[in-house]
């Protein structure tokens, strides 16, 4: 496949990716986790290991672990830029969460190795970005979970009012729908026994849903890629801004 690109545009390759991870790192005193691909490789991801993590949270106590995720694309996609993710321990849920806050100027220049600062600067947003984030995740623990919230969660993501009847829902909603939002139920009953009928345990449900469940495209790495560059990545940022919009 060929790409056209503006003259201004310049390769990085993933060896380039990769020393300058190891200088940022290093400056940083951050420790590289892993990397990985999507679409063949039109996309690459490295992550590193942020030193936030909560523990303890819900009922299950559970921890989370958290990570700074960088994204480069070899299609002229997009620029490098940084997000949060982190994962929960108990049960290997993820949730990425778009960085609006980065300025995401960084562009594709020879002069990208010699951005080193511009990098890490960007990186510690990020980090205070997940500090937040884990800072909603405890307030999430502290509240119950109402049905009205369920209700709401479950349609942002399926469209489905489970509470009709079922032959009301058959009449309004496709069986591809419905069956969708069964099974986001079934991850919310889930999450919710072991976290707790909380506002945590209904977001735990739905990154549990977009992480396990949620049906995804048939090649190499479509569920992670999902969760960090699509679908399952709007869903799950779609939800934590409802989920925080009940407290």
């Amino acid at each position: 496949m060929f790409q056209t690109c503006k003259d201004s545009y310049s390769p990085f390759q993933n060896s380039e990716l990769a020393e300058l991870l190891i200088k940022i790192a290093d400056k940083g005193g951050y420790e590289i986790h892993k990397g990985g691909y999507f679409k063949g490789g039109a996309k690459v991801y490295v992550q590193l290991l942020s030193g936030n993590q909560l523990n303890g949270i819900g009922k299950n106590k559970t921890t989370v672990v958290g990570y700074t995720t960088g994204l480069n694309s070899h299609d002229g996609s997009t620029s490098l830029k940084w997000g949060s993710t982190n994962t929960t321990i108990c049960c290997q849920n993820t949730f990425n969460a778009v960085s609006r806050q980065l300025s995401s100027i960084v562009r594709h220049t020879p002069k990208m190795l010699d951005r080193v600062d511009a990098y890490l600067t960007e990186i510690e947003v990020a980090i205070k970005q997940e500090k937040a984030i884990f800072n909603s995740f405890v307030r999430f623990s502290e509240i119950p979970m109402e049905r009205h919230q369920l209700v709401k969660s479950v349609k942002e993501v399926t469209g489905v009012d489970f509470t009709l009847s079922r032959q009301e829902q058959e009449e309004k909603f496709s069986t591809y729908s419905i069956n969708k939002a069964h099974d986001l139920l079934d991850c919310i009953g889930i999450e919710t026994a072991q976290k707790g009928e909380t506002l945590w345990g209904l977001f735990s449900g739905v990154t549990n849903y977009t992480t396990h469940r949620m049906p995804v495209g048939n090649r190499d790495n479509a569920r992670l890629e999902s969760k960090y560059v699509g679908t399952g990545a709007m869903i799950d940022n779609r939800v934590f801004d409802l989920v925080s919009s009940f407290n």
